[in-house]
């Protein structure tokens, strides 16, 4: 009996939680019974979108991957275009069932498989459709009406998505986000004094967030929170890591606010683990997330965390066990955690194992992978 062919639709391929998650997924599905292919949808729309050294790096991973794959390129948003090309992958690849993602991938790839009679696993990740355009909310509550199965990373997008369209419970499953434990262990002792040398950070306590610079992530936040951190703990260091559309004005509101010294932009890093390694308290001050892969890399590391109760984030830092929650946007709250965490080591320590214990009961990639194939077997049978 032939591996069941599996489509996987997603868009563009560039440095995301999610398109990490993919790369996983395809790297780790059973090929004995599953047989991956994947397509990536890339509207005209992106071409003058900057290639970061994160986005060339996760491409290099996926070109590297010994799966058929597909890159339709150039067409609009609503361009029929991109469904003629899935509807050729599908047959040309005799595809069983295809598995959809992000904004293209889902309504693309939906549609293809309505018209080839396909059955479909479709992958909310957050809400990209809640929004008051009539015509976005019916499309999509059409193609979840005929959608076989629905995962979603967590708890809070299922009840949401409920709350917001008339779907059977029956209908969906939650798979959180998984990473392999054995990448994320704590780095050693030896490794953490030279990172720490390398940029001077061999004094004083290290604070860290990993996230694009973008406004949802509420980086302005954090670095306005540093004053009021660094006057009861004076050696305290942030690194932020990423890259995106604010760099530039958030090295300014550093500068603006007197703490340039105190905060280091170092960019994309491949070393994350290792900044975490290096973390007394990681932190993540976004304004909306879903399930922040993030938070769960510094759970596996063994970080305390200060995040904001928004979206799925409580179901990764649960409050007072294994990290801290403030409200979005509250400055002071943001720096009364970070302080409290930064001066009470024996508290940090004991959230930071609960953290690893946690991290390794709920958030393997290896159970979540075969959780997601079983999405696939459901999805057959059901059709």
């Amino acid at each position: 009996m032939r591996p069941i062919s599996v489509l996987i639709v997603m868009g563009p391929i560039a440095q995301g939680g999610a398109e990490w998650q993919l790369l996983e997924l395809l790297r780790r599905l059973d090929r004995s019974r599953f047989r991956p292919v994947l397509a990536s949808i890339e509207f005209g729309s992106y071409a003058n979108l900057r290639i970061t050294e994160g986005d060339a790096h996760i491409r290099d991973q996926f070109a590297s991957l010994e799966v058929p794959q597909y890159h339709i390129k150039g067409y609009g948003r609503n361009d029929p275009a991109n469904l003629f090309e899935l509807v050729r992958v599908i047959l040309r690849e005799h595809i069983d069932v295809i598995h959809t993602n992000l904004y293209a991938g889902e309504t693309w790839g939906r549609a293809a498989a309505i018209l080839t009679h396909r059955p479909v696993v479709t992958h909310k990740r957050g809400m990209p459709f809640k929004s008051r355009r009539v015509r976005n909310v019916f499309v999509d509550w059409l193609l979840n009406a005929l959608t076989e199965r629905i995962i979603t990373v967590n708890e809070s997008v299922r009840d949401e998505l409920l709350r917001f369209q008339p779907l059977p419970p029956g209908k969906f499953s939650v798979i959180y986000p998984g990473i392999e434990p054995s990448s994320w262990c704590r780095a050693s002792d030896e490794e953490v004094a030279d990172f720490r040398r390398e940029l001077g950070l061999e004094c004083g306590p290290v604070i860290s967030t990993v996230g694009r610079l973008r406004p949802i992530k509420g980086h302005r936040y954090l670095i306005e929170a540093m004053p009021g951190i660094l006057e009861r703990v004076l050696g305290a260091r942030l690194l932020v890591v990423g890259h995106g559309e604010l760099a530039e004005a958030l090295r300014a509101l550093a500068q603006r606010l007197g703490v340039e010294r105190k905060v280091l932009f170092l960019g994309s890093r491949s070393d994350v683990r290792l900044v975490l390694s290096a973390s007394d308290v990681f932190v993540l001050p976004s304004l909306s997330e879903a399930s922040p892969v993030a938070l769960i890399e510094a759970a596996f590391v063994g970080v305390a965390s200060v995040a904001t109760r928004v979206g799925g984030i409580p179901e990764i830092v649960r409050d007072g066990e294994t990290g801290v929650l403030v409200p979005a946007r509250d400055v002071s709250a943001l720096a009364a955690a970070i302080t409290d965490l930064l001066q009470r080591p024996d508290r940090r320590a004991a959230m930071a194992e609960h953290s690893v214990r946690w991290a390794r009961k709920s958030f393997d990639i290896e159970r979540n992978v075969r959780l997601i194939e079983g999405e696939y077997l459901r999805a057959l049978e059901h059709r």
